[in-house]
């Protein structure tokens, strides 16, 4: 079976486990972790910012993001699809209790729809809740942002006092794809929140970036939520393993992802395309699920749903995978 549903399908690798068996390892609610402020203290490097805090997931590091950033009862403006949105369990309205105010179409919102939602913000109308934050994610389903869109959206930001998130749990691949420093894709955030497990296969974690006021709030939510950890190190040693020697081979995910897209575009009934380390495939309305399930019962397994089958490339999978999988998805579709 070949596995493309996430790439949070990725294991440690032997070294890997070598570098967490031998971590050196502290309380870290003490702040007494050495791998853990190792870990801490080069993510913030990487991303231009002065501070970064370890949490379990990439969900806590971006409602950390939000909690720091809103108060009760403000609105986050934000694209439907973001993860924060439709795969959080609705975490934002119950744990901050903010307005989500969305948005569609392209992952960036255009300027029209910002001048209007700003000229009608609470401080012109009473009726209004007071805007907060603007949310962006890099990638988004995969797709690169273009640096000048976000560079456009932040500055809107921060001319009408709205503090900016970046969801960046794939921003090493939009670093990457865009063959630009980590730091370049965070730059104009507030915060930032990038993830460790996925394509750069640690075992556990992610963490929220930002300047020191904005991560000594996010350590105390982090307790807040039930985060602390203790002997942390372990796990964030394999987080900066994979951050110090796996970021420049997520070039080879890229390629594997375009070269299953171009197998198998224009096969009867779908299309693919290739952004990143994912393929996503366009078949009929209404058809995701049974398209998934056809190619699982040929030996690969992928998400589907609506009009789209997503596969994600990660570390484990190589070449050979690449083609056996095309096979299997050509076969496959004889079944549908």
């Amino acid at each position: 079976m070949i596995d493309l549903r996430s790439d949070t399908l990725t294991v440690p690798t032997p070294r890997m486990r070598e570098a967490m068996a031998g971590a050196e390892v502290g309380d870290d609610v003490f702040g007494e972790d050495p791998a853990v402020r190792a870990l801490e203290e080069e993510t913030a490097s990487l991303l231009g910012k002065e501070a970064a805090l370890y949490v379990p997931s990439g969900h806590m590091a971006n409602q950390l993001g939000l909690f720091v950033a809103a108060r009760s009862g403000e609105e986050v403006w934000a694209h439907e699809k973001h993860h924060l949105i439709g795969d959080e369990q609705g975490a934002a309205t119950v744990l901050s209790r903010v307005l989500p105010r969305l948005y569609s179409g392209d992952p960036w919102p255009p300027d029209t729809l910002l001048e209007s939602w700003a000229a009608g913000a609470g401080e012109n109308d009473v009726h209004r809740a007071e805007p907060a934050l603007l949310w962006l994610e890099n990638t988004f389903s995969g797709r690169v942002l273009p640096l000048a869109e976000q560079e456009r959206v932040t500055a809107f930001a921060r001319a009408h006092g709205m503090r900016t998130h970046l969801d960046g749990a794939r921003l090493w691949n939009a670093a990457v794809g865009l063959e630009v420093p980590p730091s370049r894709v965070a730059q104009g955030f507030d915060s930032v929140s990038v993830c460790f497990s996925k394509g750069l296969g640690a075992p556990v974690g992610s963490a929220l970036a930002g300047d020191a006021e904005t991560v000594r709030r996010a350590r105390r939510g982090r307790k807040l939520l039930g985060g602390g950890m203790r002997q942390a190190g372990i796990v964030a040693a394999g987080a900066l393993y994979a951050l110090r020697r796996h970021r420049e081979r997520l070039v080879e995910d890229h390629r594997h992802a375009s070269d299953l897209a171009g197998r198998i575009d224009g096969l009867p009934g779908i299309s693919a395309e290739a952004h990143t380390n994912m393929v996503l495939i366009g078949v009929a309305e209404g058809s995701g699920r049974a398209h998934a399930e056809a190619f699982a019962r040929h030996g690969v397994r992928a998400l589907g749903s609506g009009d789209r089958v997503r596969m994600v490339l990660r570390q484990e999978i190589g070449t050979e995978d690449v083609a056996d999988a095309a096979r299997a998805i050509e076969k496959a579709l004889t079944d549908l």
